[in-house]
């Protein structure tokens, strides 16, 4: 639980960098209309501060909200490894392949990147698939990865 907060901390911090992507539902709409990052941040203060309900709405996809797009990009990552685990062991540990290349566009790493990506998670082959890891421990760790590297940072947009 102690390392799912840690991703969470990273993804969230990295989240100051993108562009406002926000949903437009929840209370803070009401208060904070710009579209900004300072006035997302409010929203979602807001919302989160004195309606939590409504910010797991604003991320997952239920309350009439959008869902967010990194829940979308996970969703389709967590699919991909859950469907080729074998192959992506194997290809991580060799430090390239197909479905290590297609792992990495399901993340959203840029194409002219992924060799770097690929080499990255080969360096970080046994916490990425540590013993009998779970198809989300591998996603988390390889976000792990992702968010401990400035070049994979500005390459993967995880959204």
């Amino acid at each position: 639980m102690k390392k799912l907060a840690v991703v969470f901390a990273l993804v969230f911090g990295a989240s100051v960098f993108a562009g406002d992507g926000s949903s437009g539902c929840g209370p803070g709409w009401y208060v904070f209309k710009k579209n900004s990052l300072v006035s997302s941040s409010l929203r979602a203060t807001t919302n989160g501060i004195l309606f939590p309900a409504v910010t797991l709405g604003m991320t997952f996809g239920t309350s009439n909200c959008t869902k967010h797009s990194i829940v979308k990009t996970e969703d389709k990552s967590l699919y991909f490894v859950t469907q080729n685990y074998i192959e992506l062991k194997t290809e991580v540990a060799k430090g390239n392949g197909e479905f290590l290349q297609a792992f990495g566009q399901t993340i959203g790493c840029k194409n002219q990147d992924l060799p770097y990506f690929s080499r990255k998670l080969q360096d970080k082959y046994e916490e990425v698939f540590k013993d009998k890891a779970s198809n989300e421990e591998v996603l988390m760790e390889t976000y792990k990865v992702i968010l401990t590297d400035p070049t994979l940072v500005q390459s993967c947009s995880l959204s």
